[in-house]
């Protein structure tokens, strides 16, 4: 190869595209396959950026030398203006010789990496060499401009090469995409399967405390059909008729009280007023406290419970008594009602489902979502492989 030709020569032959049909199954030693193609196209290139590099030394340390020599003391100038040209001009060179010890040190693991390298040298020489190339202009003109100009040839060399195998850089990266979505893609599909079985999980568990809360209401069916839970009901219809009849007796027994006389007599007496009040404001209250023996005791000092009134009021007081008597007996022969533990479990086991379909409905659509973020990963991964000269086979 001559050496214009070596010039000319920067993109690395690309091979006839033919598409691949892959089994899903297949699609990482696919890709591996991909990736061994890649890793040669970059050793070709790598191969062109050493042939390149190795001339530019040549070429570069042919023209510093000549630089090295310029007799900037034979300039008739200012000793001032010679005094920075020279610092300016060492100063340049010692970044030339930087770059050059970083373009020989550049590692060549991946195009991709080396490209940004490679940048940053550039961009490193360029931003340091800039202000003393400046200063060595004053006095050293074409020299120095050759040394600048191959440079600059060397770097448009390099953007051309990196431009034209931009594809090679291109295809590892999706090579390295499609990989990390086949990983994200098997963690999706882990947690599916972990999806399904807190579902069959909380299935069995609806299922089994459906079975205790038909249990639990079967046996309150059962005591209710017992002889002794409709002896309960019937003592308890007792109880409330007989306290029926105590409120109303309360209630004629209030009716009986002259509540105004007594306030009439006893309006001096805070104490009396004060048990007046209370009965009359809420008459059941105050005569459960004392079964009347207050209002009765300032009934009789102020005779006002006399004659009719009097054995009206004993009639109410013994009827009242009497009915709370066989109250408190009948309370006595009534047995703990079972039922109303069993219908609060009853309730609990319904709550416990209740949440527990709560949580099926939010696992459900946890699975939706991920069964959506799995046909978006598959598309993508598809998409990648068409990218990559396959056809990924439908599974």
């Amino acid at each position: 190869m001559g050496f214009f030709d070596f010039l000319r020569k920067k993109k690395v032959e690309e091979d006839e595209v033919v598409v691949e049909e892959v089994a899903f199954e297949d699609i990482e030693s696919w890709l591996n396959g991909k990736a061994e193609e890649i890793n040669e196209k970059e050793k070709k290139v790598f191969d062109l950026i050493k042939e390149r590099v190795d001339l530019f030394i040549k070429e570069i340390g042919e023209k510093t030398k000549i630089l090295e020599e310029v007799d900037v003391e034979g300039k008739k100038v200012e000793e001032r203006a010679k005094i920075i040209v020279k610092q300016g001009l060492d100063k340049y060179l010692d970044f030339v010789d930087i770059f050059i010890k970083e373009l020989t040190e550049v590692e060549k693991q991946n195009l991709s990496q080396l490209i940004k390298d490679m940048n940053k040298i550039f961009s490193d020489f360029d931003k340091h060499s800039y202000v003393f190339y400046q200063r060595a202009t004053f006095l050293i003109g074409d020299e120095i401009a050759a040394v600048k100009q191959e440079i600059n040839n060397f770097s448009k060399y390099f953007t051309e090469l990196f431009n034209e195998n931009q594809k090679i850089v291109d295809s590892s990266n999706v090579i390295s995409s499609t990989k990390l979505k086949i990983k994200q893609l098997d963690e999706i599909n882990s947690i599916i399967e972990q999806v399904g079985l807190d579902i069959k999980k909380l299935n069995g568990k609806i299922e089994e405390s459906d079975g205790k809360e038909k249990k639990v209401l079967e046996e309150v069916e059962e005591i209710k059909g017992s002889g002794d839970y409709a002896e309960n009901l019937k003592k308890l219809e007792e109880v409330k008729v007989s306290k029926d009849e105590i409120e109303k007796d309360v209630g004629n027994l209030r009716g009986l009280i002259d509540f105004k006389g007594l306030s009439n007599v006893f309006h001096s007496s805070e104490k009396s007023m004060n048990v007046i009040k209370a009965y009359k404001e809420n008459f059941l209250v105050s005569f459960q406290k004392d079964a009347g023996k207050e209002i009765l005791e300032l009934l009789d000092e102020a005779n006002l419970n006399s004659g009719d009134v009097k054995k009206d009021i004993e009639d109410k007081i013994n009827s009242i008594n009497n009915n709370k008597k066989k109250t408190d007996e009948i309370k006595k022969l009534i047995k703990k009602d079972k039922t109303k533990e069993l219908l609060k479990e009853s309730e609990k086991i319904k709550s416990e489902i209740e949440n527990l379909k709560i949580e099926k409905v939010k696992t459900l659509k946890r699975g939706e979502k991920l069964k959506e973020s799995k046909e978006e990963a598959m598309g993508l991964i598809k998409e990648r492989v068409r990218e990559l000269g396959g056809n990924l086979e439908k599974t």
